[in-house]
């Protein structure tokens, strides 16, 4: 055989062998970020607006959802689908501003209260005091306890024992979609000023939840909590 055609093919073999192991390690990594399926759940219910089937979970006193909401709310603005895809609502659900986000829970749901999420947290190992501060609240690593075992970046940090689920589904704001796979944000309905409202995040790398004031345009993920 010709040594300059023996070359050639050495250097195709050698570029489809790196092309393979490409794919593979690519591969890989995107079944270690797959959602994991939501099987240790209580139970079911459907949207009747749009027959959507959501699980939930019993959580101490509390009944979450154990995914983030899917509602398009179709008579307003303020509410998308990760970089305008369909697929990631399917996925991580819907980003509501919070006056939709308000509005957007099932009959029978509600957006839980400042006052609820703190219930969640210190069930999930938060000191009280630690609930009732700003910034990053640490103690029990509570959010260990709520983030899903999978989906997020470089391994994420969750156990989910207490079956909350937490996914990283990003944020938007001021126009830009941003940290999907590192960071959720979600609204409660407790509301500071006319501009801003309270609520929480998690990101991938850290065991602490963070509770501030947000701007109410912003785009956060929301988890109905059902009424008692």
């Amino acid at each position: 055989m010709n040594i300059n055609v023996t070359r050639q093919l050495s250097r195709v073999s050698c570029f489809v062998s790196r092309s393979a192991l490409i794919l593979l390690i690519s591969l890989l990594l995107a079944s270690c970020n797959k959602i994991e399926p939501l099987t240790d759940v209580d139970g079911h219910f459907t949207d009747t607006r749009d027959d959507k089937e959501y699980a939930f979970v019993n959580i101490g006193t509390q009944t979450w959802m154990a995914e983030n909401l899917r509602y398009n709310v179709t008579d307003s603005t303020g509410w998308w689908c990760y970089n305008a895809a369909e697929a990631n609502c399917d996925t991580y659900g819907r980003l509501y501003s919070w006056e939709n986000a308000m509005k957007a829970c099932p009959v029978g749901w509600h957006l839980p209260s400042d006052g609820e999420w703190k219930t969640l947290e210190i069930f999930a190992g938060m000191t009280a005091s630690d609930a009732d501060s700003l910034g990053w609240r640490i103690t029990g690593a509570a959010a260990i306890a709520l983030k899903a075992k999978k989906g997020w970046n470089s391994g994420g940090t969750g156990e989910n024992t207490v079956r909350f689920s937490a996914i990283p589904s990003g944020i938007f704001e001021q126009g830009t979609y941003s940290f999907i796979g590192d960071l959720t944000s979600f609204w409660t309905s407790t509301y500071t000023d006319e501009t801003h409202a309270l609520g929480r995040a998690m990101i991938y790398h850290a065991e602490g939840i963070y509770r501030w004031k947000y701007t109410k345009t912003s785009g956060f993920s929301v988890r109905c909590i059902k009424n008692q």
